[in-house]
């Protein structure tokens, strides 16, 4: 009777050893699908923290643009401000030009020569060539 309990023992543990075996390899055959897994789920948070990175440098990048777009705009006004004054200084030098030397003008406009004007008006001929030449470039 012990003999036969020995067997019945021998076989119970030789199906165990078999379970053992197969379990094993089983788990060998799970065991890389969940590497694959845990790797697809590493990659996964990877590029979720850097696409997460890459927003935030989005951000710092249009906040920078948009500080530096202010600037140009304000720049830009002050030099169109700055525009506006040299040109109504201008204009005002060209009304000073125009009534100071009125009388030359108008001897031109009456078609008389730089000579003829100079000698109705008392002045040297290089003086009254002179400003005319002046007018001549500040309406160009």
């Amino acid at each position: 009777m012990q003999t036969y309990v020995n067997e019945i023992l021998l076989g119970l543990n030789l199906i165990g050893v078999i379970y053992l075996i197969v379990q094993g390899s089983l788990r060998r055959k799970i065991a890389p699908k969940e590497d694959l897994y845990q790797k697809m789920n590493d990659n996964q948070k990877e590029l979720t923290r850097e696409i997460s990175e890459l927003k935030m440098t989005l951000k710092q990048y249009q906040q920078t643009l948009k500080q530096e777009s202010e600037q140009w705009r304000i720049e830009r006004q002050t030099l169109e401000a700055s525009i506006k004054a040299t040109r109504k200084t201008m204009s005002g030098q060209d009304l000073l030009l125009n009534d100071r030397y009125k009388e030359i003008f108008d001897l031109q406009n009456q078609g008389l020569s730089v000579d003829q004007i100079a000698k109705k008006l008392e002045k040297g001929s290089g003086e009254v060539a002179f400003i005319l030449q002046l007018a001549a470039q500040q309406r160009c």
